[in-house]
């Protein structure tokens, strides 16, 4: 079971590695968009997926079998962006992203709500700990497909990445149509209760706030993950095959600090983990802001790779625990908070980006991502002890 769940994450961190490097390079120099149109596109894409991600969590609570959404996850992915690799036009774009690929969006939360459900039921002492081995496994497949994608659309056209991701999308659909013959990986309301969750009213205060908190930080992540392949082509004079290489690395350097992050978690909190995370993330924004050339970008990568490694396996747990006993809701919140991400970093994309290049997104960037550092603390320092001093 661990295997194929590594397989899953490891497939669906190949959809997003082949693709999310090159949307906006594909919609602006491929296609035409405007800088303003590719955030609109990008906000109503967020809007969507923030229906889907939600009503899928929900659902995922309820259901006899979460496998069947997960299994419906992929295969929405693998439609949405195969119609890009076998139609390329604005319309198929538009379609794509607006109808189609948010309902696959929903399977990275779906592969981790059930994952967690999984091993809560099965293996409750190591569910906090693998999930945390499960992203370092997502993290791993940004080594291997960012220089074949960077290959891929320097050598041949810029959207055959997206017949990569619909690939590896079939493959995790595979998989699960594999699982759904194994009675020992069914995992529905039925192995919830038996775990022996009880479900929560609803969110504490202090994790409300502290959802703003990572929201902010989320949206410096997005803005950042836009900008940089831009900046990196449009400023700073480099290829798509240096986008490749400057993907590529950044994973290759967050498999170990991603293992030492869940390290950290069983002895610190994760809050107060991912606080110094989304500082350390803020540090990399602003001496991004000083690069003049890829190779500047390319050693700056060990600081990335620092921060996101914490920002992107530390919120796993920390959002599975906000309410007890709906993971599979509380796994939505993962997606929801990627999908305000996406809205308000398009909306400042669409703001900001003009014809004096992409720096200045950087510099927002970092200030989001202290603020959402500072809000954060405060959720647990101040809010937290106030409203719960028993824990």
């Amino acid at each position: 079971m661990t295997t194929l769940l590594a397989a899953n994450l490891f497939f669906n961190g190949t959809s997003y590695a082949a693709t999310l490097p090159y949307a906006g390079i594909a919609a602006i120099d491929g296609l035409g968009f405007s800088s303003g149109d590719y955030a609109l596109l990008l906000s109503i894409s967020a809007l969507v997926g923030l229906v889907a991600s939600v009503g899928l969590g929900f659902l995922s609570d309820r259901v006899g079998d979460r496998r069947v959404l997960v299994l419906f996850a992929a295969l929405m992915g693998a439609l949405g962006f195969g119609l890009i690799y076998v139609a390329p036009s604005s319309l198929s774009y538009i379609i794509a992203y607006c109808v189609i690929v948010p309902f696959g969006g929903a399977l990275f939360g779906q592969s981790f709500g059930y994952a967690r459900a999984y091993y809560n039921a099965r293996q409750p002492e190591r569910a906090e700990f693998m999930i945390t081995v499960l992203r370092m496994v997502f993290s791993a497949s940004w080594v291997l497909m960012p220089p074949i994608a960077g290959w891929v659309a320097a050598t041949y056209k810029v959207f055959d990445v997206y017949g990569l991701a619909a690939a590896a999308y079939l493959g995790s659909a595979l998989i699960f149509l594999i699982l759904l013959r194994e009675p020992m990986a069914r995992i529905g309301t039925a192995e919830t209760k038996a775990s022996g969750e009880a479900a929560a009213d609803g969110i504490a205060p202090a994790m409300l706030m502290g959802i703003v908190g990572i929201v902010l930080i989320s949206v410096a992540l997005r803005l950042s993950g836009t900008a940089a392949p831009l900046a990196i082509i449009g400023d700073i004079g480099g290829t798509l095959a240096d986008v490749g290489l400057y993907s590529g690395l950044a994973a290759l350097l967050e498999i170990p600090f991603t293992l030492a992050w869940g390290f950290a978690a069983l002895r610190w909190r994760k809050h107060t983990l991912i606080v110094w995370c989304g500082l350390i993330y803020a540090l990399y924004m602003f001496l991004f802001t000083q690069a003049h050339s890829v190779s500047d970008v390319l050693w700056l990568q060990l600081i990335n790779a620092i921060a996101v490694a914490g920002l992107m396996s530390l919120p796993i747990s920390y959002l599975q625990e906000a309410i007890h006993g709906r993971v599979g809701l509380s796994t939505s919140l993962l997606d929801v908070v990627f999908v305000l991400a996406g809205l308000l970093s398009a909306g400042i994309f669409g703001l900001m980006a003009s014809s004096t290049g992409y720096v200045p997104m950087f510099w927002i960037a970092g200030v989001l991502s202290t603020l959402g550092a500072v809000v954060l603390f405060l959720a647990h320092r101040v809010i937290g002890p106030r409203v719960a001093p028993a824990n």
